[in-house]
């Protein structure tokens, strides 16, 4: 897009989504054909994130969001039917929806046993040696098939400016002044919030030979989007002008000392054809490219990623407790703690299926004192200084299937150089600047961004089914300016906390 260089001059006027939480109500509710509630410990009063509550008998369930809070739809279960409340390393409590009116909350009580007391080991097992095994039989244990699954996906992002200045240096363009500087100092949103929640199908194929291997179909998609700095009328404008009036041999530069790069123009007669797309596909999600993310999250889960997993592919950067054990549905778990040596980065605890030796559940997150990467060069600072995940499996013949996971990264970005925006004619040896302008830019953001993803059932599929289904390249987005319930009745989704429902987009 042309207004690329707006983003160029403002750095990072991309940052505009998510949204940070606090505990909600605490009481369970039937509201209509919705049952909402909480899910504690029973000594501690604690929140337990991400708690598993099925439908017995009926592929029915969802999770608690990371305050331990749950919605259920109930439209097609009846008083009789019964939920099962499983967290792993807590003993399972079973109530029929009926019963749920005498209950303020769902408390579970830990039941985490001694391996000693329970087994006879040759050997006290070795904590470390049993991690190093999750490695050696991942490929057996995480078996990609080809299949169809219905998933609830969202997306948040926070961003919060702690310094913008931008000081005009030169200009020889009309449309770009202190004027504008100003205006964007003034404008730019100094804490803004986003999320977008996704509701559908994935199609994925096991075939490693297929061009595609993730396609979606999506039921529903609701997104709180700010206004973006990019999207003023005033400013666009500006830009449109300044790029329309660009001939056969002009072209345009952004510089910033020795470094330079040359901006791509739209082509003149693709103009009307780019205007009328935008018409058709205006709040419309391109398909194509969000199945591309999806399956970057999905590399997550497949415990691909060495630095998201650094604690299982590099054991020796890591202390390892075996901190007991536990069942979960008639399989019998290792509970490991680990924490990080002088080079390690993460703690956590992992929970391993002691005869496969598959990872069922990992939370964790950077341990004090720890980051992830630290760039300062030249003026240009990037550091990611937040990171937790947590996520979880189910076992179904033999195959650990991914139920849910979460992951939450913060980072602190920083700008402190002068940059130039230049328009040129080509000539035979040496170019002619025709226009500049340079500016000093000062520029601190702190972001926030997290996706989760609930797997709410899953079946294998034929590979014609597969490749028989056709993408659409886009969808329709309802954008609203707040949290609207109405929007997802009949539909099970991750509760949204207080801190999400309450958020209201900002006036512009």
């Amino acid at each position: 897009m042309k207004t690329i260089i707006l983003i160029v001059f403002s750095t990072l006027i991309t940052y505009i989504n998510c949204s940070s939480q606090t505990l909600q109500d605490s009481v369970i509710t039937k509201t209509g054909k919705e049952l909402k509630g909480v899910v504690l410990d029973f000594s501690k009063k604690t929140a337990l994130p991400y708690a598993n509550i099925a439908v017995l008998q009926k592929n029915v369930g969802t999770i608690t969001n990371e305050k331990g809070q749950f919605s259920l739809d109930i439209t097609n279960l009846d008083e009789n039917d019964t939920l099962s409340f499983l967290y792993i390393g807590y003993k399972n409590k079973n109530i029929t929806i009926g019963q749920l009116d005498s209950f303020s909350v769902i408390q579970l009580q830990e039941n985490i046993f001694n391996l000693a007391e329970v087994f006879v080991f040759g050997d006290n097992p070795d904590p470390k040696q049993i991690v190093k095994k999750i490695l050696e039989n991942k490929d057996v244990n995480y078996k990609e098939k080809t299949s169809k699954s219905q998933v609830f996906i969202r997306k948040r992002y926070i961003s919060d400016i702690t310094n913008i200045k931008f000081t005009l240096k030169k200009s020889t363009f009309d449309q770009l002044n202190k004027k504008t500087l100003d205006y964007i100092e003034k404008k730019m949103p100094k804490h803004s919030t986003s999320y977008t929640d996704f509701l559908g199908y994935l199609y994925s194929s096991k075939n490693k030979d297929d061009t595609i291997r993730l396609k979606i179909d999506p039921l529903k998609i609701v997104s709180l989007k700010e206004k973006d700095l990019a999207d003023s009328d005033q400013l666009v404008d500006n830009f449109e002008k300044m790029f329309a009036n660009t001939s056969e041999k002009e072209f345009w530069k952004v510089k910033s000392g020795i470094f330079s790069s040359k901006i791509e123009l739209d082509e003149k007669n693709d103009k009307s054809k780019s205007d009328s797309l935008k018409k058709i596909y205006k709040n419309q999600m391109n398909l194509k490219y969000y199945s591309r993310r999806i399956r970057n999250n999905l590399d997550y889960s497949l415990l691909n990623d060495k630095k998201d997993w650094e604690f299982l592919y590099q054991t020796g950067k890591y202390n390892y407790t075996l901190a007991g054990g536990a069942n979960v549905k008639g399989e019998d778990v290792y509970i490991i703690d680990f924490t990080p040596k002088r080079s390690g980065s993460y703690e956590g605890r992992i929970y391993v299926a002691m005869n496969t030796f598959a990872l069922v559940r990992a939370d964790y997150g950077y341990a004090p004192g720890k980051t992830g990467r630290n760039i300062q060069i030249i003026g240009i600072g990037y550091s990611q200084n937040y990171y937790r995940a947590s996520i979880f499996f189910e076992k179904k013949d033999a195959t650990y299937n991914l139920k849910y996971f979460s992951k939450e990264t913060g980072s602190r970005q920083s700008v402190n150089r002068s940059l130039s925006l230049i328009k040129k004619r080509k000539r035979f040896l040496i170019n002619k600047k025709l226009n500049e302008i340079k500016a000093d830019v000062k520029l601190s953001i702190n972001t926030k961004e997290s996706v989760e993803m609930l797997v709410i059932k899953k079946e294998e599929i034929l590979h014609n089914k597969f490749a028989n289904f056709k993408q659409k390249t886009h969808a329709k987005v309802i954008y609203v300016d707040r949290f609207n319930d109405n929007l997802w009745k009949g539909f099970s989704i991750i509760e949204p906390t207080k801190q999400m429902r309450d958020y209201k987009k900002l006036e512009e």
